[in-house]
């Protein structure tokens, strides 16, 4: 018995959260989310009005701005994506037996063993959770149904938007047939540039050569791979279990900086959100990364290990700090200005009850903690900061 998947993904997800939440935006066809217009960050999403302009989300709010210039530019809260995230989880959970968030706008359902439900199809219960999706959060998505998740998830692509597509078991190589190549997880842009050299562009070209042939072109570890993918394998198991991989926060400066101490403080405040996020989802990190981008491009990423997991800003920032001193001397080395900086908690686990013979100062720590996520939780964020970010008042 083949397994019956469900991938579900939101439409414009950041854009139409940012609409529900400013109620100006709701209007504007050409809206992009991610960064100001004179900002250098990247797009975070965009609307579809904007992407027939050729805005995607990744590219730089610049070219954005060259390509679309008549499109309103919107830098969203990432809390407001998280509440939204999780009122369609509680959603979706009310339809399939498991469900799996494989990011804050998408979702992986197994309907394993519900063929008595639903025995030939399951496009009936797909239509209802995607009505059921919008009337109960006001958000669209697309959904794709197929018998392992590479399928599911480019069905969903295919549906996009508000669509539904069904590829039954068997049905795989038919519909793979008609997409190029980059449409593949696994293959970047650089890749598919690369076998398009060769004259490798279509996975109906895969699926006619032989896996020796495809290795003459690619090479053998990436024609094995491939050769499966072009012929619809994919991975089947879902795990409720699965952990995040990183939670992180960067940033990309409006003006390239110099002075340490601004840099320090821009990297208090990402790691305040980092560890605030930790705590909300009740894990702990054993590993920081520190992520610099010179002014030329040029980047440079530090990691540090630490003996416990932890969740706490000060012992995050500790690591950090370190971490930025080290990869701070090479900007100088360099004469380089830094335009961006960014900060991971990776090596993620689940928190436990805190340790009964912990030292006594990070016992206070931790409490004064707990404090300060209970005035965020009714004040925001911005309610408290840490104390490197509140400038002094000038006397009058």
């Amino acid at each position: 018995m083949s397994a019956r998947l469900m991938h579900v993904d939101l439409d414009a997800f950041f854009v139409e959260v940012c609409r529900q939440r400013n109620p100006e935006l709701r209007d504007v066809e050409l809206l992009v989310v991610g960064g100001r217009r004179e900002g250098r960050g990247v797009v975070q999403s965009a609307s579809y009005g904007a992407r027939r302009y050729g805005v995607h989300a990744g590219m730089p709010i610049g070219e954005a701005v060259r390509l679309c210039p008549a499109a309103t530019f919107f830098r969203g809260e990432f809390i407001h994506y998280r509440e939204a995230s999780r009122a369609v989880q509680a959603v979706l959970e009310r339809h399939a037996p498991v469900v799996v968030m494989a990011s804050l706008d998408e979702a992986y359902l197994d309907f394993g063993g519900t063929e008595g439900l639903w025995p030939v199809s399951l496009l009936p219960v797909a239509e209802t959770i995607r009505d059921d999706v919008q009337r109960t959060s006001g958000l669209d998505c697309s959904i794709g149904i197929g018998p392992n998740r590479m399928i599911a998830k480019l069905a969903s692509d295919a549906a996009k938007p508000r669509g539904l597509m069904e590829v039954r078991a068997g049905w795989e190589e038919g519909f793979l047939a008609g997409l190029p190549l980059k449409a593949l997880p696994g293959v970047g842009p650089k890749t598919a540039a690369r076998w398009a050299e060769l004259g490798l562009s279509d996975v109906h070209q895969v699926q006619a050569m032989s896996v020796e042939a495809l290795a003459r072109l690619i090479g053998d570890d990436d024609a094995r791979a491939l050769k499966l993918r072009a012929h619809g394998h994919g991975g089947t198991t879902l795990s409720r279990d699965r952990l995040p991989r990183s939670v992180s926060r960067e940033t990309t400066l409006s003006r390239d900086l110099r002075d340490p101490a601004e840099l320090d403080r821009i990297l208090a405040l990402l790691t305040a959100r980092v560890a605030g996020q930790l705590r909300d989802e009740g894990l702990v990190a054993r590993t920081v990364a520190l992520k610099l981008r010179h002014d030329d491009f040029h980047t440079v990423t530090r990691r540090h290990t630490l003996p416990d997991a932890t969740d706490l800003d000060a012992e995050l920032l500790s690591a950090a700090r370190a971490l930025f001193r080290n990869a701070f001397d090479d900007v100088r080395r360099r004469d380089r200005g830094v335009r961006l900086i960014g900060i991971a908690a990776t090596n993620l686990g689940l928190s436990a009850e805190p340790d009964l013979f912990e030292p006594p100062a990070r016992t206070r720590l931790r409490r004064l903690t707990s404090a300060v996520d209970e005035v965020r939780a009714r004040f925001g964020f911005d309610a408290m900061k840490p104390a490197q970010l509140v400038r002094p008042r000038k006397p009058e």
